[in-house]
């Protein structure tokens, strides 16, 4: 009986519904209109975990702002990245890819508009670090499995053209109200002004190799005056505090565990930090312990005679300097049981603990919990691009000098970073503005009197402190104008630097048009000719 009533009712649904019976996404009550807003914010998730893990933690490492072993010997091979490569790929692209040709068929431009910047710029970051990538036949495994590697330069030129289009779209008149968006909320006015400083930041790195197009391009983008101009303005993702889900800062996640620290804080970073007196400092460090409570074993660098810190009271710091316990770039001597008093991160960026002296183990639920941040693209950036490139491009004409974008860049960071850690973690001090206004005015001092070719060396240096969180933009800006120019070498390399990063042993395995062999390490990506 039971068989005959299910035979029957199916039948009366394949008759009413005749050669439509299989549209069964299509809710006549609610035509797919759930689905954008549902797509999107999972890609905005999977992106930011995604550029959080070993793309960036390791370039932090290969810019001297964190320290672990193999990495800072440069050790890496296929599969070192795969699950960042694939994933960006595989989850990433392809929601974009999704929300783009949804919205086009509903005829949805704003999810449109959005999903074409946030292609644009994942492909900017992975073409920077890997160099040619699949992307014109990329995004359609279901009919191209094996896609052809598009040459980077190439990609740039089709990623130029995609934020163009991407801000047209977000003009157009649309049949739906974007929801789900966790970086703007909607807001399609910031999302445009994030467009256009993508933009200047792919000119920016296309100034060595094609200077008249960086020129003309980046001085539209200073007469158009549409920059990323205000803190709140900035491209970023914001992660909470949540254990369950587990939405917290990568980082945050595997150094903010009882007795089980993965990173050392790099010596050369806190060195300039605290030499430089810098009101950041308690905000990005945290100090868990004392130099007292060091060993033979876990005293950095003790069996050693070349490092340059070593152990930072020991160096010209003084006791300014204790409890500063990090490692020197590339020491070998092995990963000492120091997990309870080595320095670890602070508040900013991963929503860690401020620094008040109180020396206790940092562990889960301590400080912000977790809900830090990874800047895409800020305020502050958008001031030291254009420090660089007033200072780089002789045809630059309109907006402010080199040096006043410089100072606009460290007053900018300094305001982020402090009403970042403020709103985090309750024990958090205002910065000193005396101090503040101290720091300012050394670094225009120290930029007065370099000469030429050192002034793009202060800009490079102060950027690179005022993006701690994002090693790629800082192994991109190391690449393209090779400063800081006082970065340690490794004290014991296993590989050369690298000027990229291996392709995923899953694309070299089963991508026939995959290059063979891959490039090595060392060559760099098409606009590092420095």
């Amino acid at each position: 009986m039971k068989k005959y009533i299910i035979f029957t009712m199916t039948a009366l649904v394949l008759v009413s519904c005749g050669e439509d019976w299989l549209d069964i996404n299509q809710d006549p009550n609610n035509p797919q209109t759930g689905t954008l807003s549902l797509i999107l914010p999972a890609a905005q998730t999977a992106k930011a975990f995604g550029m959080t893990r070993d793309i960036n933690k390791n370039t932090m490492v290969f810019t001297r702002q964190l320290y672990n072993l193999s990495e800072s010997q440069y050790t890496q091979d296929p599969t070192t990245y795969s699950n960042d490569y694939d994933g960006l790929f595989g989850n990433v692209l392809k929601e974009m890819e999704e929300i783009i040709e949804q919205g086009t068929e509903q005829e949805a431009w704003n999810f449109v508009g959005i999903a074409k910047i946030m292609k644009a710029h994942t492909y900017m970051v992975m073409v920077d670090l890997w160099g040619d990538l699949p992307y014109t036949e990329a995004l359609n495994g279901e009919e191209t499995l094996s896609p052809e590697f598009t040459p980077a330069a190439t990609i740039y030129d089709a990623l130029l053209l995609l934020i163009d289009e991407g801000v047209a779209d977000l003009a157009k008149e649309s049949t739906l109200n974007v929801e789900g968006d966790l970086i703007y909320n909607g807001d399609l006015d910031q999302w445009e002004t994030a467009a256009n400083t993508l933009k200047l930041r792919m000119l920016l790195n296309l100034r060595l190799v094609d200077p008249a197009r960086a020129t003309s391009g980046i001085n539209a983008l200073i007469a158009e005056g549409n920059l990323i101009s205000d803190n709140s303005d900035d491209y970023e993702f914001r992660f909470g505090g949540s254990l369950t889900p587990n939405n917290r800062h990568p980082l945050y996640q595997i150094e903010y565990v009882d007795g089980n620290k993965t990173y050392h804080m790099s010596n050369y970073f806190m060195y300039n930090l605290i030499k430089k007196e810098d009101p950041r400092l308690p905000f990005y460090i945290y100090r868990q312990g004392t130099d007292s409570e060091l060993d033979f074993e876990t005293t950095p660098c003790s069996n050693r005679s070349d490092c340059v810190y070593g152990l930072l009271s020991g160096t010209d710091l003084g006791e300014v300097a204790e409890g500063y316990i990090g490692r020197d770039h590339g020491d070998p001597s092995g990963i000492p049981g120091d997990n309870s008093i080595r320095a670890t991160f602070g508040v900013y960026p991963i929503g860690g603990e401020y620094d008040d002296n109180s020396r206790n183990d940092a562990g889960q639920g301590d400080g912000g919990q977790g809900a830090g941040v990874i800047p895409y693209l800020s305020n502050t950036m958008r001031a030291f691009m254009l420090a660089e490139a007033k200072l780089t491009l002789p045809g630059m004409t309109g907006g402010q000098s080199a040096e006043a974008y410089l100072e606009e860049g460290i007053r900018s960071s300094m305001e982020k970073v402090e009403d970042l850690g403020l709103s985090l973690d309750e024990d958090a001090e205002p910065m000193d503005e005396a101090a503040v206004e101290a720091y300012v005015a050394a670094r225009l001092a120290e930029y007065a009197a370099a000469t030429d070719a050192l002034k793009l060396n202060v800009i490079i240096k102060e950027k690179y402190y005022a993006q701690f969180g994002n090693g790629m933009e800082a192994f991109t800006d190391l690449r393209r104008t090779g400063y800081p120019a006082d970065l340690p070498a490794s004290l014991a390399p296993a590989a050369p630097f690298p000027l990229r990063l291996p392709y995923s042993i899953t694309e070299l395995n089963t991508n026939s048009n995959a290059p063979s062999p891959p490039p090595v390490l060392d060559s760099p990506v098409f606009w590092d000719v420095n």
